[in-house]
Parts: C-alpha cells; sequence; structure tokens
C-alpha cells in the first residue's frame, strides 16, 4: 500500500505524485500482459465481423467531402473530427476496411494502463490499481465498443487522460503540466462534445479547492492555478471556431431528436448500470461491490468522493439540459463515466479483500474476486463472437452480389437493410423496405414483374413452405418471382402466411404488417385489419420496445413501420 501526507486541502487527497513508474516490475509485467491479451481479444472480435448500427452511419458520413464533415451536424455525423480522421485514414488505406478500426482499439487498448493510472491515484493502491485495470480490460460494454468506428472507446481514453494530468498538473502546478491537462483537454472536446462534462467536472474541482483554501489562500490558489486557466482559455477559443458554425445543426438535431422541457428524467439509470455490469447475479455482485467501494471512500479512501461526484454530475446536467433519448442510448452518451465505476468496484474488492480474513492474505480473496466478476461477465463476451457467427451478414451480402441480376430488387426491415447496405455500391436503388417496394408495383400489378424479390429476414417456420430458402446461420433469404406483379405479391403473401401460420411472435411483427399491405393491394377475402391485430399482439410482447422511446419520439419510431 502506498500513502502520501495527511491532507490539508481538496485536491491534497489525491496521490498526484503517483503514476504507473511507481509499480514494481513484476506488476509492470502483469499490466504490460493485461494490455497484450486484450489486444488479441479485440483483433480476435474484430477478425470477420461486419460493421453494425451506427458503425454503417460512419461508413456514409465518410463518402462525404472534407468540407462537409466539418460543416454539418446530423445523425451519425455528430463525431465530425474523428470522422474526419478516419476519412483520412480510408484513404491512405485506399479503403473503408478493418484497418478503420486501428485507432477505436488502440485507444480501447490504452483505457487499461489510463484506468491503472487513475485508480491509483486516487487509492494510492498498487493493488486496486491492477485490479481496476483487469475489469476495464474485460469489461463487456468497453469490449464491444473497442473495435467500433465510433469514437467512443476514444472518448473514455480522452477522458481518463484528462483527469489524470489535471490532477498531475494539481501536484506540481507548472505552465507544462497546466499545457498538458489544456492539449488533453482540447483532445478530448475535439473528438467528443461529451467530454464537455468532464471539463464541468474539472471546473467544479478548481472551484472547490479554492474554496476549501479559504479567503486568502483561496486568491493566492487562483493566480497559481494561472498555469492551467490561462491554457484552458486557448483551449476554449480552438473548440469555439471548431464548433461554430455547427451550432445551427446541433440545435435543430437536439430540437428534432434529444430535448424536452428540463429537467428530464433520469429513470434510465438501472437499465445504464445493467448495460454496463450485465444482468442477474452479475449485477448484483457488482451493485455490492461498488457500495463497498463507495464505503471505502466515505470512511477511508476521500478521495474516490470526487469520482462519485464525477459520476453522478453528467446525469445531472443531462438532466437540467433536456435531454431525453431512447433509453439504450444514454449508455453510450456516458460511456466515459464506466472506468470510473469500475475503479470504485476495484475499491471495493480491495475493501473487503482487507476485512475477509483467508489464508494467503487480502491479494487471494481480492483476485478471487475479479476473478469471478470475469467470468460472471465470460457470458457476454461470448455472445459477441457468437453474435458474429450466427448473423453473417457477409456471407448474405456475398449471396445476393452473385445471384442478383439488372433488374432484381433486394427487400428487407430497416435494420436488416442498413447493415447489409455496406455491401452495395448503390443501396438505395438496390435495397428497399417492404412497403416502399408494395407502394412502387402496387399501380401495375397486371404488368411482368419488374424482377425477382430477395426477402432478407430471420429465420422462421420451415415446414410446409414452397418458396426458394437459403438460410445463413439466424438469417434467411428468401426469392420470389412471378410472371407479373400480382403474381409474385400473391406468392409472397402465401408464403408469409405459411412462414408465420398466425403465430404471435416478437419477430413476426413485421411480417403480419407486410401481410397486410400485400392483402390491402391484392383485395383478398382476408381483412388486412386482422393482421395489423396480429402484428399489435405481437408488439405488445415485447414492451420494452416502445417503453424506451421518450413520448416526445413515439411518433417517429411509429412511423418506422418495418424497423
Amino acid at each position: 500500500m502506498l500513502s502520501s501526507a495527511r491532507p490539508r486541502r481538496l485536491l491534497d487527497l489525491v496521490h498526484s505524485d503517483l503514476s504507473l513508474r511507481c509499480l514494481s516490475r513484476r506488476e509492470r509485467i502483469v499490466l504490460g500482459a493485461l494490455c497484450l491479451c486484450v489486444l488479441v481479444l479485440l483483433a480476435a472480435l474484430q477478425h470477420g465481423r461486419v460493421f453494425w448500427g451506427d458503425e454503417i452511419g460512419t461508413l456514409r458520413c465518410l463518402k462525404r467531402s472534407p468540407t462537409y464533415i466539418l460543416t454539418h451536424f446530423q445523425v451519425w455525423l455528430t463525431m465530425n473530427y474523428f470522422i474526419l480522421v478516419e476519412k483520412g485514414v480510408a484513404w491512405l488505406c485506399g479503403a473503408a476496411d478493418w484497418r478503420l478500426t486501428l485507432l477505436p482499439m488502440a485507444a480501447a487498448v490504452a483505457i487499461i494502463p489510463l484506468t491503472a493510472s487513475l485508480a491509483l491515484k486516487v487509492t494510492g493502491s498498487t493493488r486496486t490499481a491492477l485490479i481496476a485495470a483487469s475489469l476495464a480490460g474485460f469489461n463487456p460494454y468497453l469490449v464491444a465498443w473497442g473495435p467500433a468506428i465510433r469514437d467512443y472507446s476514444l472518448l473514455v481514453a480522452l477522458n481518463l487522460l484528462a483527469i489524470n494530468e489535471f490532477f498531475r498538473w494539481a501536484r506540481r502546478r507548472d505552465w507544462w503540466s497546466g499545457v498538458r491537462c489544456a492539449a488533453a483537454v482540447l483532445l478530448l472536446l475535439i473528438a467528443h462534445m461529451n467530454g464537455a462534462y468532464t471539463v464541468a467536472f474539472l471546473i467544479l474541482l478548481l472551484i472547490a479547492e479554492s474554496i476549501s483554501a479559504g479567503f486568502s489562500n483561496g486568491r493566492r490558489f487562483l493566480w497559481q492555478s494561472r498555469t492551467l486557466w490561462i491554457p484552458l482559455a486557448g483551449v476554449a477559443i480552438i473548440v469555439g471556431a471548431a464548433y461554430w458554425r455547427l451550432l445551427p445543426d446541433i440545435a435543430k438535431l437536439n430540437r428534432e431528436w434529444g430535448t424536452v422541457s428540463p429537467p428530464a428524467s433520469i429513470d434510465y439509470i438501472p437499465q445504464l448500470f445493467t448495460a454496463y455490469m450485465g444482468v442477474g447475479r452479475a449485477a448484483l455482485l457488482c451493485m455490492l461491490l461498488l457500495l463497498a467501494g463507495c464505503w471505502s471512500a466515505i470512511r477511508e479512501k476521500r478521495a474516490l468522493l470526487m469520482l462519485c461526484g464525477a459520476i453522478i454530475l453528467a446525469p445531472i446536467l443531462m438532466s437540467l439540459q433536456g435531454i431525453s433519448v431512447d433509453k439504450s442510448n444514454y449508455a453510450r452518451f456516458l460511456v466515459f463515466s464506466l472506468p470510473l465505476l469500475l475503479i470504485l468496484m476495484a475499491e471495493g474488492i480491495d475493501w473487503l479483500a482487507r476485512h475477509v480474513w483467508v489464508r494467503g492474505g487480502p491479494a487471494v480473496v481480492a483476485w478471487c474476486l475479479t476473478t469471478v466478476i470475469v467470468l460472471c461477465w465470460m457470458p457476454n463476451l461470448q455472445y459477441q463472437f457468437f453474435a458474429k457467427k450466427e448473423w453473417p451478414y457477409a456471407k448474405v451480402g456475398e449471396f445476393l452480389h452473385r445471384q442478383m441480376q439488372k433488374r432484381d430488387v433486394i427487400v428487407a426491415g430497416w435494420n436488416m437493410g442498413f447493415t447489409l447496405s455496406q455491401f452495395f455500391d448503390r443501396p438505395q436503388d438496390q435495397i428497399m423496405l417492404p412497403n416502399e417496394y408494395v407502394d412502387r408495383v402496387a399501380k401495375h400489378l397486371d404488368d411482368p414483374a419488374p424482377g425477382r424479390v430477395f426477402y432478407v429476414t430471420g429465420l422462421a417456420i420451415l415446414n410446409g413452405r414452397k418458396a426458394q430458402v437459403r438460410h445463413f446461420g439466424q438469417l434467411e433469404v428468401t426469392t420470389y418471382r412471378g410472371a407479373t406483379a400480382r403474381a409474385l405479391l400473391q406468392e409472397w403473401s402465401d408464403d408469409l402466411m405459411s412462414r408465420t401460420r398466425g403465430v404471435v411472435s416478437v419477430p413476426f411483427e413485421t411480417d403480419y404488417q407486410l401481410i397486410a399491405l400485400l392483402e390491402e393491394q391484392l383485395s383478398s377475402e382476408q381483412s388486412a385489419d386482422h393482421w395489423r391485430s396480429l402484428a399489435e399482439r405481437c408488439r405488445a410482447l415485447n414492451p420494452a420496445r416502445s417503453s424506451e422511446v421518450p413520448h416526445h419520439l413515439e411518433k417517429v419510431t411509429r412511423a418506422v413501420v418495418f424497423p
């Protein structure tokens, strides 16, 4: 255990003089081996993985010019300078492939030593630092975003770097330390605007330090802190210039998608915790360890209270801003708080280890608890590899490229079509939503069919289906053809009825919506309302889909009939 002199003021609680150089040779080897293991894990996860979700939005933004990227702020284009760097990588490499993941993966590995460094400063314990680094290395949420071509892993790494540099400056208070801290803050804000919450935290620490110093000493502290606030003033000018032209678009996007009258609800906190820590026993164990860490912060390691403040500050500020989005999105927006939670957990582990006697000493207890946590996370990590294998979009893309002829078209729900779009040069012409395709051919039902339809969905009931179906893991591609558009739609409708057989199940919601649409066009005796009723019953089985959406976005969400 490492310790320092008894603290006199707020920032004196932090062991700012400690760095990773204080680790013994064996501890450095352990930290290096941990980084290597995580790098191998991320490389294995990326191998054969297709881009997913917002990553495809990044690919679309890469097709824009640098001027457009720097002057527009919209859905998917919310991390402009990161995307600009990725565009440079794509230009240098000549392709938008796995090399785009190198920067996010490097940041994901850097999170490990940066977490260890911060844990060392706020606890003074090398064991707690290594435990925190281990938790950060194998946390499923951080691993999932590690190779993703969005800047969330970079946001986490730069957030840790900024806090580390601030504590370094707090010890030395010279110009070099101030410039280093300001440079970290600049990179953080340029990488992602959510870095502003960390800047607010650092400013509050400066104010609190000034208050804790008293009136006379506080004035002297403010004068000494010019080595930081003058470089930060320069950063403010640079950041203002970087985002000035984006402000109208930022305000517009917030009005349309992300804000309500403040204060906004923070009822997303439980879901946020389970997104980070898992569910069931894993979540319960993590919660107990967090409580133990908080207890230790109150009784012994008071510097950890600063991290508690940093964790709760961002949700409070977001609520006061009126930020209200889909609950599943908060985990990404607040991901920079996750390493701070893991440091508190690591302290909880170390606290329990110090207060539970077993043969072998506290080290055995601490590392056994850490191993149990990682084992609890293992199913989530395994699922990430399972999902890559069971949803082989790349194989589907290759199959469609081989099979498609000039007038053929791919029909899929929004999510699947969006994912498949990365494999086609003109996805807007080759991939359509079901309602768009039906509307296009509805006015010419008796004309020759424009071409075959390749309908991409998840697995369904197979017995009794006559259409040609190809399976790729959990995906299936069904081919429909007909002499006329009416015959093609009729074959499609008949196959969907065989596919679903009236079963009420969440995956069949879009199928019933499509049957209703087809029956309307074919003037069938079967009421379209019957199929819509089945679709609503399927939707009711998945209440999370609607409950996660804020009220002001429900209209937009329901407008997507085929998600």
